[in-house]
């Protein structure tokens, strides 16, 4: 699945706001929050990210981020494995190149 708003909707970057709305709306129809949250969620997430005009412009100039829940994904660590000192890449600095 892709948390690229623009897919999620099926638009292309050009989209108008008229589009971007109609879009939103052929989604909720389709998924709807009390048949499928999950869908719902993710459209009305798109929707809220294609409607400010400042984030339209970053995903447009940097794309969709790569790792949306970064915390999510860090707290999936044990604590003793979430802060690397700087021994392990000063190691990897000092390793003869290949």
């Amino acid at each position: 699945m892709s948390n690229d708003p623009f897919v999620v909707l099926g638009l292309d970057e050009t989209a108008s706001d008229e589009m971007v709305r109609e879009a939103y709306i052929a989604a909720i129809r389709i998924s709807p929050p009390d048949r499928d949250p999950e869908g719902f969620r993710r459209a009305r997430d798109a929707y809220e990210q294609l409607r400010d005009p400042e984030k339209r412009l970053d995903l447009r100039l940097f794309g969709p981020a790569p790792l949306p829940d970064l915390v999510a994904l860090a707290e999936t660590f044990p604590e003793e494995r979430r802060h690397v000192g700087p021994d392990l890449w000063l190691n990897v600095l000092r390793e003869p190149r290949r």
